[in-house]
């Protein structure tokens, strides 16, 4: 059975979305967004000391968005000796990032993008209507409402952008269907 949320990814909305997302050679926005230890983390420090990797998750119960970080931090040296930050944004509110705070630990810096104000600027963000939330609550027992720190129901469509030290975006690929379309493999040669 396909995952109600990649499905949805897949169909109308992830066609919607890719062509409203910021793309190869856009600037990506500055902002400023808490870690799960509540500092401040800000882009464009991080950009001023090198080039930095955002991956955009949905939310960390999706069971990809785990083995995708691990993925990242098996090049972790390696990215490290380029200068380069990885951080990985989640759109929940902070105590429940503190699932993924092991993750910390592990060279990958963890954000929380709580109303999912970043992924915005990014054009990542679909509304989910109150009924097909009410259905994934029930049938799959994904409470998207608590998930979130909002209200309104949102869903951030999972993305990796690379961006140079300028905020140019070097690079960027997106995971609607379950796995991201360039492997971390792939996206170190940006880096170079």
């Amino acid at each position: 059975m396909l995952n109600p949320i990649t499905s949805m990814l897949n169909g109308s909305v992830g066609k919607k979305l890719h062509r409203k997302a910021l793309k190869k050679n856009d600037k990506a926005p500055l902002f400023t967004l808490p870690n799960i230890n509540g500092e401040c983390v800000q882009l464009e420090k991080l950009l001023s000391e090198g080039k930095s990797i955002l991956v955009f998750y949905g939310l960390s119960w999706y069971r990809y968005s785990h083995f995708e970080l691990l993925a990242w931090q098996e090049v972790f040296e390696h990215i490290s000796n380029l200068n380069t930050k990885v951080l990985a944004i989640y759109p929940e509110a902070p105590d429940s990032a503190t699932i993924v705070k092991w993750k910390a630990d592990q060279g990958t810096e963890v954000l929380c993008d709580a109303g999912n104000k970043v992924a915005n600027q990014f054009g990542l963000v679909t509304k989910v209507s109150p009924t097909k939330a009410r259905k994934l609550a029930k049938t799959f027992s994904i409470d998207i409402i608590s998930l979130t720190a909002e209200q309104e129901t949102e869903l951030t469509i999972p993305a990796t952008y690379v961006l140079d030290r300028d905020r140019t975006i070097l690079h960027v690929s997106f995971n609607t269907n379950g796995h991201n379309s360039d492997s971390v493999n792939e996206m170190l040669d940006y880096l170079i």
